[in-house]
C-alpha cells in the first residue's frame, strides 16, 4: 500500500510539474506582450495568471524544486522557469516606480546559478532571453535598456560562477562536504556502538524534545576516541600475528547487517560493505562457538569484506564476549560483533594466537563500555542542566499565575505529559486552577468536594496515586461527574510543604504505559515539593498586591488605585472619542452618625454604602473610597444622562435603607456631584475638581440629592 501511495504520488507531482511548465511558458509570453506594464489594459487576466504562477510556484518549493542533475528531465525545470516569470512579473509592474527592482532579477540570476545545474538552467535563461528580447520588440523598453539588462544578468551569473570555480570556495564546499559526512558517520557509529542506549537511572527517561545539548550531536569526540583505539588495536594484531587482515564487524542496531567499523589491512581489495547477517564467518560464530578459526579457508566460510577471496589461507575470527553485549539491544545474543584476521598461510592457528585475538575482543568491548559511560555522563550532564532550568524558572515565578504556568513547563520538560493540571485547596473543595491537554478547557476553575476523586485522596492521606502509577480506563481524578480517558500512566502528587496539609495536587498523565518509573516519580515530587512552598509564596504576593489596591474597610478600590486606574480610563475614551461620567458621593453628616452611633457603626455604615456602589458599578466601570466618608465612581461610556440616571438610583437606594442599632433604626443619605468627560473637562484634574464643586454645591442646597456640574 505504501508503495502504490507513493507511485499514486509521484504522478500527481509529475502533473502537477507539467501544468507547472505550460504556465511558466504561457506567463513568459504574457510578460514580452508588455501585459504587466503599467499601461496595459488586460489587468484581471494577468493577475490571474500571476496569481497561478505563484501557486505553482509554492507547489514547486514543496516538491523540491526542481530535479537533482542525476534526474534531470525536461519538465524538471518547471521551477526555476517559474521563479524567473514570478520575479520578472513583480519586476515589470512596479518598475517604473521602482527601477531599484532590477536586482530581483539580478539576485534571482545568482542564486538559480549556485543552486542548480547549467543544464537546468537553459530553458529559464532561454525564457529570460524572450521576456527581455520580446519586451525591446514591442517597444516597452529602449535597446539600451535591453543591453543593459541583459549584461547585468550575465555579469551576475558570470561573476557567481567564477565565485564558485575559485580555489578557496571548493576548499570551502569541500570542507563542509566532510565535515557533513563525518556528523552522519559519527551519529550512525554511535548508534550502532550504543552509546544511548542507557543512562543514569534517575534520568533516563526525560524527553528528548527538549534537550540543552543534543546527546547525538556530541557523539562526535567519543566516536572518535573509540575508532583511533580500535585502529590502534587492530594494527598492533596485524603486526603481532603477521595477519594480512584485521577487520572489526559491527551489527547495526536491528541486527539486519555487518559494517565494516575498523580495519588494519595491507590489501588493496577491500568491500566497504555492508555484510548480510551470517555472511562468511559471521555465520559460524551465530551459534554457540565463540571462536572459529580455519586453516585452510573454505569458500563458505570466507571473510566478507574482500571482493575476491583470493590469497586466504587462514582465517581467525571471535565474537565479543557476552558479557558486554548489553549495549547491542539485541533479543538474540549471538548476534554481536564480530573480530576476524586472516593470512595468506595455511598454517594452523596456534592456541597463543587465539589467545591474543580473543584477549583484544575482550579490550575491544571494554573500550567500547568506557565510551558508553563516558557518553552516560555528558547525557546526565545535559539532564542536570534541563533540570536546573525548571527549577531556576519555578524560583524566579512571584505571582500565583505565574508560578502556576512556571510549573506547568518544568514538569514538560521533564516528563513528555499529554496532560497536567494543577488543584488547589479553597475550603472544602479543590479547583483547578491551571490545566493543559485534551479536555482541560472543561476543567479549568471547576471545582469539586474536597474528598472526591483521585485528587481529594490525595489531599486526605498526603501520598501519590494511584499506586504504581498506572490507569486502566476511564478514571474519576477531579470528581464523580469527569472522568480522564484515554490514559494509561497517571500520576497525583500532593502539594505538601515538609510535613504540613496539602495545599494542592499536581496531576500528570500520559498516553504511553508505564512512563512513571521510581526515579521519574522522585523528580515529580521533588518539583511538587518546590510548587508547594512556591504556590504558598505566590498566594501572599497576591494578597499583598491585593492589600495594596484595596481599601481595607470596605473592599473598593483605594485612591491611589483610582488614580491610576481613572488615568487608564480617560486615554481609553480619548482614544475612541467616547465619554466617562465621574461621580464623588459623601455621606451626609457623618460625623454627626460617628458622634451619636461610635465609630463601629459609622464603619458599618461605610461597607453598606460600599456595598450599594460596587453593586452599582458593572465590570467596565471604576468603584472607590476617595477618603473618609467620600467615595467615587467612574462610569465608563457613560454621558451626562446616564451618569445621572445611575447617581439618582444609587441616592434612592441609600435612601430607602434603613440600619438597625440599639437606640433605634438610622436612616443616611448621600449627596453626590457629577462632572462628565469630555464636555465638562478633558483632564483628570479638572474633571475631580469640577465633581467636588458640584458635590459641594449637592450639600449646600440641602443633601441628598445629585447636582451636575455647571459653570457658574
Amino acid at each position: 500500500m505504501a508503495r502504490g501511495r507513493r507511485q499514486v504520488n509521484r504522478g500527481t507531482g509529475i502533473t502537477v510539474r507539467r501544468a507547472g511548465f505550460a504556465l511558466g511558458l504561457l506567463g513568459v509570453w504574457t510578460v514580452a506582450l508588455g501585459l504587466y506594464e503599467p499601461t496595459a489594459d488586460f489587468a484581471v487576466f494577468a493577475w490571474s495568471l500571476a496569481g497561478l504562477v505563484l501557486l505553482f510556484s509554492l507547489l514547486e518549493m514543496r516538491q523540491g524544486g526542481g530535479d537533482s542533475p542525476t534526474e534531470f528531465s525536461f519538465f524538471g525545470t518547471a521551477g526555476p522557469l517559474l521563479w524567473v516569470v514570478g520575479v520578472w512579473i513583480v519586476f515589470r509592474s512596479f518598475v517604473s516606480v521602482a527601477p531599484q527592482l532590477i536586482l530581483l532579477p539580478v539576485g534571482l540570476i545568482g542564486w538559480l546559478v549556485i543552486s542548480f545545474p547549467l543544464q537546468a538552467l537553459l530553458v529559464p535563461f532561454v525564457a529570460v532571453l524572450g521576456m527581455e528580447v520580446g519586451l525591446w520588440a514591442f517597444d516597452f523598453q529602449e535597446l539600451a535598456g535591453l543591453a543593459g539588462n541583459l549584461l547585468a544578468y550575465g555579469a551576475a551569473g558570470l561573476g557567481i560562477s567564477a565565485f564558485m570555480s575559485s580555489k578557496a570556495y571548493r576548499q570551502r564546499m569541500r570542507k563542509a562536504l566532510i565535515r557533513a559526512k563525518r556528523d552522519t558517520a559519527s551519529r550512525q557509529y554511535a548508534r550502532d556502538l550504543g552509546l544511548f542506549d542507557e543512562l543514569p537511572d534517575i534520568l533516563n527517561v526525560l524527553p528528548d524534545y527538549d534537550l540543552i545539548e543534543d546527546p547525538e550531536a556530541g557523539s562526535q569526540p567519543a566516536v572518535e576516541t573509540i575508532t583511533a583505539a580500535f585502529d590502534l588495536q587492530l594494527e598492533l594484531i596485524r603486526q603481532t600475528l603477521a595477519l594480512s587482515t584485521v577487520a572489526l564487524l559491527w551489527p547495526d542496531p536491528e541486527g539486519q547487517e555487518y559494517r565494516l567499523r575498523s580495519i588494519a589491512t595491507t590489501r588493496k581489495d577491500i568491500a566497504p560493505g555492508p555484510f548480510r547477517i551470517g555472511a562468511g564467518i559471521t555465520g559460524a560464530l551465530m551459534g554457540a562457538e565463540e571462536l572459529v578459526s580455519l586453516a585452510p579457508a573454505t569458500p563458505s566460510l570466507g571473510v566478507p569484506y574482500y571482493l575476491k577471496q583470493l590469497e586466504v589461507g587462514g582465517v581467525l575470527a571471535v565474537r565479543l564476549p557476552d558479557d558486554a553485549e548489553e549495549w547491542l539491544g539485541f533479543d538474540d545474543k549471538k548476534i554481536a560483533p564480530v573480530l576476524c584476521g586472516d593470512r595468506p598461510g595455511q598454517e594452523p592457528w596456534t592456541e597463543q594466537e587465539k589467545t591474543i585475538m580473543i584477549l583484544c575482543g575482550r579490550k575491544l568491548a571494554l573500550d567500547v563500555n568506557m565510551g558508553r559511560q563516558f557518553q552516560a555522563m555528558a547525557r546526565e550532564r545535559s539532564a542536570i542542566q534541563r533540570v536546573c532550568l525548571a527549577m531556576r524558572e519555578l524560583n524566579g515565578a512571584l505571582a500565583l499565575e505565574q508560578v502556576l504556568a512556571a510549573t506547568i513547563k518544568a514538569v514538560r520538560t521533564l516528563v513528555g505529559a499529554d496532560f497536567i493540571s494543577i488543584s488547589l485547596v479553597q475550603g472544602n473543595s479543590h479547583c483547578v486552577a491551571l490545566a493543559e491537554g485534551e479536555g482541560s478547557e472543561l476543567l479549568l476553575g471547576r471545582e469539586f468536594a474536597r474528598e472526591e476523586g483521585l485528587v481529594g485522596q490525595v489531599l486526605k492521606i498526603n501520598r501519590p496515586l494511584p499506586a504504581k502509577a498506572q490507569c486502566h480506563g476511564p478514571t474519576q481524578v477531579f470528581g464523580h461527574d469527569h472522568l480522564l480517558t484515554g490514559y494509561h500512566s497517571l500520576l497525583v502528587l500532593p502539594l505538601q510543604k515538609e510535613k504540613g496539609e496539602a495545599t494542592g495536587a499536581l496531576t500528570v498523565a500520559v498516553k504511553k504505559a508505564d512512563v512513571f518509573t521510581k526515579p521519574r516519580q522522585e523528580i515529580l515530587e521533588l518539583i511538587a515539593a518546590q510548587v508547594a512552598v512556591k504556590v504558598d509564596l505566590g498566594q501572599a504576593h497576591e494578597e499583598i498586591n491585593r492589600l495594596a489596591t484595596i481599601d481595607g474597610l470596605t473592599g473598593l478600590i483605594n485612591h491611589r488605585t483610582f488614580q491610576h486606574g481613572f488615568d487608564v480610563m480617560l486615554v481609553r475614551e480619548e482614544r475612541r472619542a467616547g465619554a466617562l461620567s465621574l461621580l464623588l458621593c459623601d455621606i451626609d453628616h457623618f460625623k454627626k452618625i460617628n458622634d451619636s452611633y461610635g465609630h463601629p457603626f459609622g464603619d458599618k455604615v461605610l461597607k453598606e454604602v460600599a456595598g450599594i456602589l460596587r453593586r452599582a458599578a458593572r465590570s467596565v466601570d471604576l468603584a472607590g473610597r476617595y477618603g473618609g466618608e467620600e467615595f467615587v465612581l467612574v462610569l465608563e461610556g457613560s454621558g451626562e444622562q446616564g451618569g445621572h440616571q445611575m447617581a439618582e438610583r444609587i441616592r434612592q437606594e441609600i435612601e430607602k435603607m434603613v440600619l438597625p442599632h440599639e437606640s433605634g433604626p438610622v436612616r443616611i443619605t448621600l449627596s453626590l456631584g457629577l462632572a462628565v468627560y469630555p464636555d465638562h473637562g478633558t483632564d483628570k484634574e479638572r474633571l475631580i475638581r469640577r465633581a467636588d464643586k458640584a458635590l459641594y454645591r449637592a450639600k449646600k442646597e440641602g443633601r441628598n440629592r445629585v447636582v451636575v456640574w455647571q459653570e457658574e
